[in-house]
Parts: structure tokens; C-alpha cells; sequence
């Protein structure tokens, strides 16, 4: 078996014959080409189509060539029913055998298409899972985004909380610090007036442990605020 490449509408075509029968399919090929070129001129397709318009384009030639085939076949059938005087035209007779060969090729160039066509509808429903999939991925990640968005707005408003604590603490401790400030000034105050009018021991001794008392209380509440 011989193998050849034919050119049909543009596209190529590997084709297997018998030896020494190159030239003939080649003719058969070329005159399948002419047709095809014929009806994608009609129907506004300048060059190679898709794989669908191809397959169409083929389908409608090979009818058109099957149609040529019949009518030879009618002629043929009226001239071997004519009268014994009537000699069949070798023309017709070689016209009818290429017609049927033509008809051959254009039977194998059609199941070719419509191969190809269902090649093509296989990856048509495998780029239309891939959407699918990528679509559900993508919600996935809106969802994840959500959910992100959602933590950062409760840590936001946690800072926001432990910042106002803050504050809070930091106020009390400038108060602690006035009253230390305070109290410094009473011990100063109780120093003076113990040096200067020698106040009563007993009486010192009573200020300054209500001044240790008034400090107790000032430790306390820092206390009790840093723990909050």
C-alpha cells in the first residue's frame, strides 16, 4: 500500500492506495477540492474553516458528488436498456467510474470530519468543566477573603478596645502620680514644720502614718488597675 498526502479546501490529508494508483487518487482528491472550494465560495467561507464547517463543507460535497453519481447511474441504466444498436459512450462509462471513486474518497474524508467534530465537542465539555472548576475556586476564595476581612474587623475593634484600656490606665496612673507628687509635698511639709516648731513626736508619728496609709491605698488601686 502506498501512502500520499491530498489537499482538500486547504488542509492536507494523509491517504492510503494501492501502488501505481497515485495519480488517480490525486485526480480524485483534486477534483473533491475543486468542489469544496465551490461550495465555500457560495457559502462566504474564504479559507480553512473550523472543524464543524469543515465537516459541513464535506458532508455537502460529498451529496453533491453522490447526486453527479446517481444521475450517471441513470444514464448508464438507460443506455443498457436501450436498443442492441446503442453502444454506450466510453465517455459516460469513465465519467461514472471516477464519479464512483469520488464518491469513495469523499465517504472517507467525511468520516474524518466527523471524527474530528466529536474530538472537538470532547474538549468543548472539557474546557467547560475546567470554568466550572475555576469558578468554584474562585468562590472558594471570596469566601476565604470574607472570613479574613471578618478577623481583621474584630482584631481592629479589640485594639481599638485595649487601646481606650489604655488610656484608662494611663490616666490612673497620672492621678497615682499627682497624689505622690501630693504626698511628697505633706512629708516636706511635715519635715518643715517638725524642724521648725518642734511639733510633738506623737503628733509626727500620727501624720506620718496616715501619709504610709494614704500611699497603701494609692499601691492598691495601681495595682488593681494594672490587673484589669
Amino acid at each position: 500500500m502506498a501512502q500520499i498526502t491530498v489537499d482538500i479546501h486547504n488542509r492536507a490529508y494523509q491517504v492510503a492506495c494501492e501502488d501505481g494508483q497515485e495519480l488517480h487518487v490525486q485526480k480524485l482528491a483534486a477534483y473533491i477540492d475543486r468542489r469544496v472550494n465551490e461550495l465555500a465560495a457560495k457559502s462566504g467561507v474564504p479559507g480553512p474553516a473550523g472543524q464543524v464547517t469543515e465537516a459541513r463543507l464535506l458532508v455537502m460535497a460529498a451529496l453533491l458528488i453522490a447526486d453527479e453519481l446517481g444521475e450517471t447511474y441513470d444514464e448508464l441504466e438507460e443506455l443498457r436498456q436501450a436498443p442492441p444498436k446503442m453502444v454506450a459512450d466510453p465517455a459516460s462509462i469513465k465519467a461514472a467510474e471516477e464519479a464512483r471513486s469520488i464518491a469513495s474518497a469523499a465517504k472517507a474524508q467525511l468520516a474524518e470530519a466527523e471524527t474530528a467534530a466529536r474530538g472537538a465537542g470532547a474538549k468543548l465539555a472539557e474546557a467547560e468543566a475546567a470554568r466550572q472548576a475555576s469558578e468554584g475556586e474562585a468562590r472558594h476564595a471570596r469566601e476565604a477573603l470574607a472570613a479574613v476581612e471578618k478577623r481583621a474587623e474584630q482584631a481592629e475593634a479589640a485594639l481599638q478596645a485595649a487601646l481606650s484600656r489604655a488610656a484608662e490606665i494611663e490616666a490612673k496612673l497620672r492621678e497615682a502620680e499627682a497624689e505622690q507628687a501630693t504626698v511628697r509635698a505633706t512629708v516636706a511639709t511635715l519635715t518643715a514644720r517638725a524642724e521648725e516648731a518642734s511639733v510633738d513626736q506623737d503628733g509626727v508619728a500620727e501624720g506620718l502614718e496616715a501619709l504610709a496609709g494614704r500611699v497603701e491605698t494609692m499601691a492598691d488601686r495601681l495595682e488593681r488597675a494594672a490587673l484589669r
